[in-house]
């Protein structure tokens, strides 16, 4: 499925159902813009300080399951995010829509209060997720060199299409029907080619504090514990390409110990903790020499001096990769086993929900009165 809307994402309080030539096909014979209750809702996949993510399928086709973003009108502006949200919209339906290892984003729509994205929907959810459901709370270095060389293959096309993720972190690595990595959450990206003439940057544009400001917002993205030095330290006004090879270090350190190198008790503790570059491999933990050489490459203070910077095929050839034979391939590998995140059967519980979510026999109700109406019709 191809990408439609019923119109630009804006942060005005009207409905716009303007374009009925891009809607989607909701309805066997005719076309017309999505709504919200063209959709069954399964359970609250994730939520935000402007908007939450629920898998839901289509009441007509119940076959069709998405992640379905939801994001606030009110709180897009009142948060000044509505060029975040541009952005991310514009980067999934355009540029990065080829990337194979980025999630997909199949339609948008909206309605008077709330914007909207249907994303694929990945069943293993994060890696998070699947870290803390994982022995000791880490991985084997096997299951780490699989994520990791996926994670550094994305976001190596990201950098190839002029977009840096600046926000790498095992929260936003989310895991396809397949096993596969998928990287997501494009909000906080540096478009290194923007659009003069993209309707929804110039929207966003309208929105928000004045220019100064937005530029220092700009310049500040992301979680502290992820984050580059150069960015938390102001050194450099545009980041480069760099800030995603320190967060990759950042996130193989943690899939292998279970644990962040740099954290305080405080916010403000964890970017100084990251700023004074210190970090110390836990002793109970092997970690082998080529992993420790691997992550201690990437984290190093001088961005042009990541492993990786200058050629992207010296990072690849790194002997902690050795395993790898052929990059072009590494989709077609057999994934590891994983827990099921999402849908019947899955291996979440009600009580791990952060809302309140339905048992298994409620959904499958769900699905049998939506099959049951669509047979009605």
């Amino acid at each position: 499925m191809s990408v439609k809307d019923d119109a630009d994402l804006k942060t005005s309080g009207s409905d716009d159902h303007t374009r009925p030539n891009t809607s989607a096909t909701v309805e066997r014979g005719t076309t017309r813009p999505f709504t919200t209750s063209d959709f069954v809702t399964v359970d609250t996949i994730g939520e935000g300080s402007y908007s939450d993510v629920r898998e839901v399928f289509l009441a007509n086709n119940p076959s069709e399951r998405y992640a379905l973003k939801t994001m606030d009108k009110r709180q897009i502006v009142r948060e000044n995010k509505a060029r975040y949200v541009a952005n991310e919209r514009t980067l999934l339906a355009e540029r990065l829509s080829q990337c194979e290892g980025v999630v997909r984003l199949h339609f948008t729509f909206q309605d008077t209060y709330s914007l909207y994205m249907g994303l694929e929907l990945c069943p293993g959810g994060d890696l998070y997720w699947q870290l803390q459901r994982s022995e000791g709370k880490m991985m084997s270095e096997e299951k780490v060199v699989f994520y990791v060389s996926e994670l550094l293959s994305v976001v190596q096309d990201c950098h190839e299409h002029g977009v840096i993720h600046r926000d790498v972190k095992p929260e936003n690595v989310l895991l396809d029907e397949t096993g596969h990595v998928k990287l997501c959450d494009f909000g906080s990206a540096l478009d290194l080619k923007p659009s003069p003439k993209s309707a929804l940057v110039a929207i966003a544009e309208h929105v928000g504090k004045n220019e100064a400001e937005k530029q220092r917002c700009a310049s500040f993205v992301g979680t502290a514990e992820y984050l580059a030095p150069e960015i938390l330290d102001g050194e450099v006004e545009h980041p480069s390409t760099s800030v995603d090879l320190w967060s990759i270090g950042v996130v193989t350190f943690q899939l292998l110990t279970g644990r962040v190198p740099f954290k305080g008790a405080t916010e403000y503790l964890t970017m100084e903790a990251v700023l004074s570059g210190k970090y110390d491999y836990p002793e109970s933990i092997n970690v082998s020499a080529a992993a420790k050489d691997f992550i201690d490459k990437l984290l190093v203070r001088d961005p042009k001096m990541r492993l990786g910077f200058e050629d992207s095929a010296s990072i690849r050839n790194h002997p902690f990769f050795s395993t790898i034979e052929d990059w072009s391939q590494l989709r077609a590998r057999k994934a590891p086993t994983v827990l099921t995140a999402t849908g019947v059967g899955s291996d979440t519980t009600v009580s791990e929900s952060e809302s309140d979510s339905d048992t298994d026999e409620n959904w499958k109700a769900r699905v049998n009165a939506a099959t049951a109406a669509l047979d009605a019709m």
